[in-house]
């Protein structure tokens, strides 16, 4: 069955470095190109100064105590100041997470309780979520704040000249050292920390580097709690070009400004942030001939929109890839090979990325399934996680050592590889994964509330899916609908909010252990609700 395994190419050459090492000596080598560009300011940021900046940071949390052991956190928009710490981290051979500013207390405060950090750098806005996740973790952790603060240190006390500056030197660490916490969107439950070494990183950035052209200019709207934003700031620093940093909201009208200013050669996009672009009547007044691919991820992208697309964009090839914080970027159309299928097949996901080997399963027999079939996706690469951070993860790798990602797909007869859902119970909203569990857990805290089980209502193709929830009171309860929405949007962060409704019904249906079936409540509560 060796022929249904799908192998990437080759690459060629990974340095044997630690990320600390290779950032400074790529900032050294590409010291006078720009670096990072901020368009609201139209701040031009150079290699040398990314570098020095940097180095300032990593000298003044030395000084805080911070060591290869320690674990650093970021929790802000993407601006110019964001990478700093990040790359400062990288130097001191510590361990970099990142948060999202959107996130719940109740989601920070698992988070942070997983990773036990010992600084923080935050955002003005979000100093608040911080304070009460740290407050509910029970930790005691230096806040940084990027901005002002009459209570905490600041980012500029940070980037002050240091006189051991320009004797600075990367701390050297194994390769294995854990770098970055990613994390998961948890397929049963709350989030787990996905553990990339330095060598992971690197892997797998250079074999995204190695299937992809044109990352000269780039324009990206992920903020650094997705693999991607690591993924695109690594991208740089190996080939010398640059990003352009304009935050994590899509505003159609600056997004064509900035293509056109700045001569943007590549923008990532997820498919739901794209409708902002397509809905744009005015695009046609703005010179857009620079950009020459727009990837597209996160969740699939209908053919309307891609058409949609083409026509705002017709030089530009616009490519739809599958990838997991697990392992960085797994599938995409290399557009040096792979033309011929970019517009033929825009509902696959690509080809397998260099350092990739990819198996599609029977998730109960482990039996190799052949083109058409779906299965499990299961992989294998030297850029997969080293683990989850201080927990088993021995269940998420087969007896051959592949990673189960809990994707099911199929490949056609070249190899192109169709994502067609979870395996797991997940659904998605507005490109974010949402657990049923978690809002569940929330329900179950009610007084009034014996049972729930939480599902996706489809609402359009922009999107996607919201969550809607059944419940069974408990006896003598009266609580009403806006109650139980009022209860879960106090606790829950806004994309978890209830917006399929909440229904009462007298039972749920469960199989002969105890188990939701989420599935049939799901297809039943739809049968009901649209007759």
């Amino acid at each position: 069955m060796s022929e249904n395994i799908l192998r990437g190419p080759s690459v060629d050459y990974i340095p044997s470095t630690t990320l600390g090492q290779y950032f400074f000596e790529s900032a050294k080598k590409y010291e006078k190109r720009t670096c990072q560009i901020d368009p609201f300011s139209d701040h031009h940021e150079s290699y040398a100064s990314v570098r020095k900046r940097s180095t300032r940071v990593a000298i003044e949390m030395q000084k805080r105590g911070i060591t290869f052991e320690d674990v650093v956190v970021t929790c802000s928009s993407s601006t110019i100041d964001t990478a700093i710490p990040i790359i400062a981290t990288f130097y001191l051979g510590a361990k970099i997470a990142n948060l999202d500013i959107t996130l719940s207390v109740r989601q920070v405060t698992h988070l942070l309780s997983l990773v036990s950090p010992k600084m923080v750098f935050v955002e003005e806005s979000a100093i608040g979520l911080i304070e009460k996740g740290l407050e509910n973790a029970s930790l005691e952790t230096e806040i940084v704040v990027f901005g002002e603060s009459s209570k905490y240190s600041t980012f500029s006390d940070f980037v002050k000249f240091q006189e051991t500056e320009d004797q600075f030197e990367p701390v050297v660490v194994d390769l294995e050292e854990i770098a970055v916490i990613l994390f998961s969107s948890g397929t049963t439950g709350l989030p787990k920390a996905v553990c990339h070494s330095n060598r992971s990183i690197l892997n797998f950035a250079f074999f995204f580097c190695n299937s992809s052209e044109h990352l000269d200019v780039i324009l990206s709207f992920s903020s650094f709690y997705w693999i991607t934003g690591v993924l695109f700031l690594t991208s740089t620093f190996i080939g010398g070009g640059h990003r352009v940093v304009c935050g994590n909201k899509v505003e159609a009208e600056r997004t064509f400004k900035v293509i056109e200013k700045y001569k943007v050669t590549y923008m990532f996009i997820a498919p739901i942030l794209s409708y902002h672009l397509t809905n744009f009547e005015n695009y046609q007044s703005y010179n857009t001939s620079s950009l020459r691919i727009i990837m597209a991820a996160g969740t699939p992208l209908s053919t309307t929109q891609f058409n949609k697309l083409i026509t705002i964009f017709p030089a530009v090839d616009i490519i739809v890839c599958y990838g997991q914080s697990e392992v960085g970027m797994v599938s995409l159309f290399d557009t040096k090979f792979d033309k011929k299928f970019i517009r033929t097949k825009n509902k696959s996901a690509g080809k397998v990325v260099t350092g990739i080997t990819l198996k599609i399963v029977d998730p109960e027999t482990n039996q190799i399934m052949g083109p058409y079939q779906n299965g499990e996706i299961r992989l294998q690469s030297s850029g997969v996680m080293k683990g989850y951070y201080k927990a088993d993860s021995t269940e998420v790798f087969d007896d051959e050592g592949f990673l189960k990602t809990g994707d099911v797909a199929y490949f056609d007869e070249d190899g192109c590889i169709f994502y067609v859902e979870r395996l797991k119970e997940m659904f998605k909203y507005l490109s974010w994964h949402i657990v049923p569990t978690a809002i569940e857990s929330v329900l179950l805290e009610h007084p009034g509330v014996k049972e729930a089980v939480v599902f996706g209502f489809p609402r359009n193709e922009e999107e996607g899916e919201v969550p809607a929830a059944c419940i069974v009171v408990n006896e003598g309860s009266n609580v009403s609908e806006n109650e139980i929405q009022d209860f879960v949007s106090s606790r829950v962060s806004d994309r978890e909010k209830l917006r399929g409704g909440v229904y009462f019904v007298e039972g749920i249906l469960k199989t002969p252990t105890g188990k939701v079936k989420r599935k049939e409540v799901r297809k039943s509560m739809l049968e009901c609700l649209t007759k």
